[in-house]
């Protein structure tokens, strides 16, 4: 029976106690109306006189009874049977584990901790028997000797622990096993029981639900801290349950190693971010979370049972005198002659041996399957976090969000994972190879597997093969493709190493004699001796697997150290802070909802989860993703995702010049011949300039015909240094491809019928610029020596007497001009025989020239480099030039691509012949003042009328004087830079800000590599020698890099805003929800979850890039001014229109009477919480503002394309407006009625309004029966809505992006790097 209270007041139980007395006529002796049953809920007759704890109607009413567990049930006497069991296994172990490592800690004590096992390497020379290690025993740098040329600066520092494995313990590591398999299945026995699926809906707590929430809060938190602690120490805890002990003595090592973080502006971070981070470097310090740890385990060789074990793909041995693991290395000797001692190549004995030392020369890849590397993935800590959120779901009703939050954590969690496996797979192909090759053993050539080659094997090259290992070569003619490993994009040609003791040095002068791992050979010859005898293409194995230049690169990308952008330090902060914000509202919820203590904490950890969206790490590297698909369209191609957005934050730009900036191949241009007066007169004088070759003296024509180390491959394709391939092609020569005996090569000359024997050679060096040859001519029998190389360098080697009084002002007179100068030495020997000149050093053969004169190349720029750098410096990036060509023609060529003004002075850094710093004007060629450059420099940004250029003998010495850094940012050119200058001279510029370097990648992979941001120039898509490689070959190459960097950079900031708007909006809705005990029905909550949020994230994403580059880049500020402006502006306007619209609902009539009573309902049943007016107006404006928060962080045009352009994002704020807006104004229609919102119980429809729906309708849980809003106020609610989205687009627009910010940053700049365009 019901009855009609007049004013009901659900909280005055008095007045129900009236009414119902007076309506029935109760008398004071009070009746029973019901009974309670212990255990279950029935409704009994009236009169029902049965036993139980029954209902009185009057005065005094009864408390429900809350029911409690007695703690004797099964299941609770199974938990505490488990969980006991589980606590005693812990105190057995760690007692027998601590008295079984006494020992250990007492030599910890005494060594305070393990020595670490660096990345050493043991030397043991070329046949000698290695017995006792510990004198053989050397360090070498993080997996890199020091004379590689891939090493990097780092010593990584391995610490070692050695383990036993014990009964005892894997009795304690299966229980934890199983005790975490148990906290999932008790939480799936919870959930389930919440649905009924184990019978009636909470049999596990009596039946009653509030019991059953009650019980699974504390079961989540404990199995949260179990698997918290478990993902934490995952790594380590296995070795836990092992008894420590010597490395040297254990079944199983645990290395550690140090990561250490590289930090990227540090210098920017504010005070703030700093003591953040320095907190966070404590913590992790505590928790040992800077270190990567891996157990490896130890093996022993089967012939000496000596120990190793194999990490980072790199086998450590054990010295057992020093009792440390380390990585051998053998010394095969660092002169040319002790490597040729070894062309007898190896015994089977002796290879045997080594082969056991250093391993298989096979860098093993380990790349784990799809559902292996999936399941590591969702070991990580922030997937744990989010599934245990997501169980919450699961568990309070709200599976539905729950199930496509899942689905897209999964999404996200696989397509992380195919990418990176994808990734590593590439990496597994270019490093794993082996096949058969002919390797000399015990006197014989045999077929074995590359895999078996250990150092001081000899084994043949062929063409089409892929070398190796890195080797010198003994014998042959050999022609390289490295383009895969150092992007060089021509072919180069190698050659023997000498018979002399002169050091080998395979990054510096031995490169030319060294065949690297990974490269392939297009062609082999056999050089003819002067005995009639062939000299075969062979090579000796010097290094092996890891040690490699390519093993070297594998291991820096397998196993990279981390970098910090300062985008990723205050991204550590904001999570903090919203962490600390995610407490404040708990305690709101618990504040609010304090009468059902549970359903609170349900309710505040589902506002925290929403707060912290999971979704956010995704948003912040969608945008890269997205960046790195559409730079591969433009044929650049990325191997380091997260350089991208390092790319939209290049302030420096340092480029190399030949292949670079200018055009690949050089165009012969004439030369300059000298000749003297008389027989009696040495000194020389030049002639005219011969445009021609024909034009050119018959000894400068000589000169130019054999002074190369062009060769030729089939096909006729020509192989060599690009300037000596345009010069022999010059000639129209031929090369024989049959030399005559003795001769590394024969040139037929044109037309002549003239064989020009080549008996000796010695190759370009970079150190010497310059290279020479011997030629035998048929024509006199004599043996002419001629030198051909930088005009600077050859001066030196010349016979001062016949050097024209005028040499350097002529040569720089063409520099000037743009020519790329070389100069000829000759010197004629006589009839004398070859073969005594064998033993003759460089200089033996160069000093004593005479100079032949000039030859002169141009080297054109590229059609399009002068666009690209008015691009680049419209963009704010200062362009710099590092080039191993001469300054003059750098100059040149810098004014000609638009590096700096055709009417800007250039004031050019030398060092003098007294070792001092001299300047001079290159156009007056007059001296400066040391007064003048430092006018320039106190200028700070720069003259516009005065640039500064550098060689690199300046450079080297103003860095031995500590002076570089305060010309750095003022110098446009360094010219003749050696590689590894410049190396230094980018890593110089990293200090001072975000660098880029764009190269060929011939002698700049080493700079490529060092920079911030590298592109090489590189047919080579798999090259790694770079972050990124462009196949394009164009400089708008580095353009395109920067617009798709400042796009990602912004787009992953969009993102990221548009989320923490989302956590905003939903923590308002929530407060609101907390005070007025309602909220939205589940259906919106479904639409905003997993329509609103996470489609919206995507378009987001998808944001097109700029077409060009603005004259201001992105911030990297998450915490900056911009994006607090905008997020904080937005916040407070959306709350202050959230808090207005319910100040007008309060101020409506027809709502006065009919506010919501939270306290008739069970708040634990959310779903029911919905029907009323104070949700309907909080969904109505909080769908509003969830939709256009996604339009609001697409507006800004500097870095990404106009909003309108991004169409998928605008259709569908467009089309998400329109359904609210129909939800709100149209009748009530089946949408509305499935959001809850504009409808009403069918009943109340029809008595009321005359409504009679033909859809289903689940009743209403309120008195009202509805929630229908007048039709007048439904447009003033749709107004407010609207002016809601206007104001916080104009803020963004007026305020957070164009007029008030542009105002601001000019009259409060923030502290940036000055420099001078």
């Amino acid at each position: 029976m019901t009855i009609t209270i007049d004013h009901y007041n659900a909280a005055d139980l008095s007045q129900t106690i009236d009414y119902c007395t007076d309506r029935f006529s109760i008398s004071g002796t009070v009746p029973i109306w019901g009974q309670w049953d212990v255990g279950q809920n029935t409704t009994d007759d009236l009169a029902s006189n049965g036993d139980g704890h029954r209902f009185w109607a009057g005065k005094q009413c009864p408390k429900v009874p809350k029911y409690h567990y007695t703690y004797n049930e099964p299941l609770w006497l199974g938990v505490f049977a488990c969980a006991g069991a589980e606590a005693l296994v812990l105190l057995i172990w760690s007692t027998y584990k601590h008295f079984c490592e006494v020992s250990v800690r007492r030599l910890r004590r005494q060594v305070s901790g393990f020595k670490t096992a660096s990345a050493a390497a043991v030397a043991v020379s070329g046949g000698e028997n290695p017995k006792n290690l510990s004198d053989t025993m050397e360090k070498r740098t993080s997996g890199a000797s020091k004379t590689s040329s891939m090493a990097t600066s780092e010593d990584n520092e391995l610490r070692l622990k050695g383990f036993k494995t014990d009964a005892l313990g894997c009795v304690g590591f299966v229980s934890v096993l199983a005790m975490t398999l148990g906290w999932f299945v008790i939480l799936g026995f919870w959930t389930g029981d919440y649905y009924g699926t184990l019978g009636q809906s909470a049999s596990l707590a009596h039946y009653s639900s509030a019991l059953l929430d009650e019980t699974f809060i504390p079961i989540w938190i404990f199995a949260t801290t179990w698997l918290t602690i478990c993902c934490t120490f995952k790594d380590r805890i296995r070795n836990y349950f092992r008894i420590e002990c010597s490395p040297a003595e254990g079944t199983y090592v645990q290395i550690e190693r140090e990561l250490k973080e590289t930090r990227l502006a540090a210098n920017s971070s504010s005070l703030f971010v700093l003591l953040a981070k320095r907190a966070e470097e404590h913590f992790c310090r505590l928790i040992r979370s800077n270190f990567s740890v891996q157990t490896c385990k130890i093996e022993r060789i089967p012939r000496t049972g000596q120990r190793y074990f194999n990490y980072m793909c790199t086998r450590y041995v054990l010295d057992e005198v020093s009792a440390q693991y380390s990585p051998y290395r053998f010394d095969l000797g660092a002169t040319r002659r002790q490597l040729m001692s070894h062309s007898g190549g190896l015994s089977s004995a002796e290879a045997n041996e080594r082969l056991e030392l250093v391993g298989p020369n096979f860098i093993s890849v380990n790349v784990p399957s799809y559902a292996v590397a999936f399941f590591l993935e969702m070991t990580g800590f922030f997937y744990m976090y989010q599934f245990l959120i997501m169980w919450l779901y699961y568990y309070w009703n709200y599976y539905v969000i729950g199930v496509i939050d899942t689905c897209i954590i999964l999404l996200s969690a696989v397509v992380k994972v195919v990418v990176r496996v994808k990734s590593e797979l590439r990496v597994k192909r270019m490093a794993e190879h082996s096949e058969f090759c002919s390797i000399l053993r015990d006197g014989e050539w045999m077929e074995l597997n590359t895999a078996d080659l250990v150092p001081g094997d000899v084994f043949r090259v062929l063409a089409g093969i892929h070398i190796p290992c890195d080797a010198v070569i003994l014998g042959g003619n050999i022609v390289c493709d490295e383009s895969s490993l150092t992007g060089e994009p021509l072919p180069i040609r190698k050659f023997p190493i000498g018979d002399d003791n002169g050091v080998h040095d395979q990054t510096g002068t031995g490169k030319i004699n060294t065949l690297f791992a990974g490269t392939s050979v297009l062609q082999a010859q056999p050089v003819a001796m002067s005995n009639g005898s062939n000299s075969e293409p062979i090579a000796l194995c010097v290094h092996t697997g890891t040690l490699t230049d390519k093993g070297q690169l594998v291991q820096q990308i397998l196993f990279p150290q981390p970098i910090s952008f300062i985008f990723n330090e205050q991204l550590r902060l904001v999570f903090g802070i919203l962490i600390l914000y995610a407490v404040l509202v708990f305690i709101l919820a618990m504040v609010f909802y304090q009468t059902q203590p549970a359903a609170s904490w349900f309710y505040a950890m589902f506002s925290c989860s929403q707060l912290i969206c999971p979704l956010l790490p995704a948003a912040l590297v969608m945008g890269q993703s997205v960046a790195a698909g559409r730079l591969k369209k433009k044929q650049i191609y990325c191997v380091d995702l997260p350089r991208i957005i390092m790319a939209g934050k290049v302030q420096i730009f340092c480029f190399d010049k030949t292949g670079t900036l200018t055009k690949e191949g050089l165009e012969f241009y004439g030369g300059l011949c000298a000749h003297a007066h008389s027989d009696s007169i040495k000194q020389q004088s030049f002639g005219s300039f011969a445009d021609s070759f024909d034009a050119l003296s018959e000894l400068m024509k000589t000169a130019v015909s054999t002074c190369h180390a062009v060769t030729e491959v089939e096909g006729g394709l020509m192989i060599g240094n690009p300037v000596d391939v345009e010069m022999f092609r010059t000639t129209k020569c031929k090369i024989s491809a049959t030399p005559t005996p003795g001769a590394l090569d024969t040139i037929l000359a044109a037309g002549q019928g003239v064989q020009l024997d080549i008996v000796k050679r010695f190759e370009f060096l970079h150190s010497r610029a310059s290279m020479s040859v011997a030629v035998r001519d048929p024509r006199d029998g004599h043996v002419h020596v001629f030198t051909k190389g930088s005009f600077e360098k050859v001066k030196e080697h010349l016979d001062s007497a016949t050097v024209p009084s005028d040499y350097l002002v002529a040569a720089n007179r063409m520099a000037r001009q743009g020519g790329y100068v070389l100069a000829v030495g000759h010197r004629d020997l006589g009839d004398i025989d070859a073969t005594s000149m064998q033993d003759w050093s460089r200089d033996d053969m160069e000093n004593g020239s005479e100079l032949v004169g000039f030859i002169v190349f141009k080297n054109m720029l590229k059609n399009d480099t002068p666009e690209a750098i008015a691009k680049l410096k419209g963009g704010s990036a200062r362009t710099v030039m590092i080039t191993g060509d001469t300054a003059l023609t750098g100059v040149f060529i810098a004014r000609s691509a638009g590096l700096m003004s055709n009417s800007a002075a250039v004031y050019l850094a030398d060092v003098d012949k007294t070792g001092n710093i001299c300047w001079t004007d290159v156009d007056k060629e007059a001296s400066v003042e040391q007064s003048a450059i430092d006018a320039v420099i106190e200028s700070r940004s720069g003259s516009n009328d005065v640039e500064l250029a550098m060689t690199g003998k300046a450079f080297n010495h103003l860095e031995d004087a500590g002076l570089i850094r305060q010309y750095l940012l003022f110098t446009r050119i360094f010219a003749r830079m050696l590689p590894n200058d410049k190396v230094g001279c980018v890593q110089l510029h990293m200090e001072r800000g975000i660098t880029a370097m764009c190269g060929d990648g011939g002698n700049d992979c080493g700079a490529l590599r060092a920079a911030h941001v590298g592109l090489a120039l590189s047919d080579a898509e798999a090259s790694i020698v770079s972050p990124f490689s462009s196949s394009d070959r164009s400089i708008n190459s580095c353009v395109e890099l920067m617009i798709q960097g400042r796009s990602a950079l912004a787009t992953s900031f969009a993102g990221y805003l548009y989320l923490i708007l989302y956590g905003q909006t939903m923590t308002f809705l929530k407060i609101f929800s907390f005070y007025f005990s309602n909220t939205a029905s589940s259906n919106t909550w479904i639409w905003v979850d997993a329509f609103i949020n996470t489609i919206m994230s995507v378009c987001v994403a998808y944001s097109g890039p700029a077409t060009r580059l603005s004259k201001h880049r992105p911030t990297a500020r998450i915490l900056g001014p911009q994006v607090m402006a905008s997020a904080l502006g937005t916040v407070a306007i959306n709350f202050a229109f959230l808090a207005g619209s319910f100040a007008w609902l309060y101020s409506k009539d027809w709502f006065r009477c009919n506010e919501f009573d939270s306290s008739t309902t069970d708040i634990a049943k959310w779903w029911l919480l919905a029907d009323n007016y104070e949700a309907s107006i909080l969904a109505i404006v909080c769908l509003f503002q969830f939709v256009n928060n996604a339009m609001v962080v697409n507006f800004g045009f500097h870095f990404r394309r106009r909003w309108y352009r991004n169409y998928a994002l605008v259709f569908l704020w467009a089309v998400y407006i329109a359904i609210i807006s129909v939800v709100l104004l149209a009748p009530t229609n089946w949408l509305g009625c499935r959001f809850r919102l504009n409808c009403g119980s069918k009943s109340v429809l029809a008595s009321e309004f005359g409504i009679r729906p033909s859809f289903a309708i689940e009743d209403y849980n309120s008195v009202l029966g509805h929630n229908i809003i007048p039709n007048n106020s439904r447009y003033e609610l749709w107004g407010i809505c609207i002016a809601n989205m206007c104001a916080t687009i104009l803020w963004q627009l007026v305020f957070a992006l164009y007029p008030v910010h542009s105002m601001l940053r000019k009259k409060r700049p923030l502290c940036r790097l000055k420099i001078k365009l």
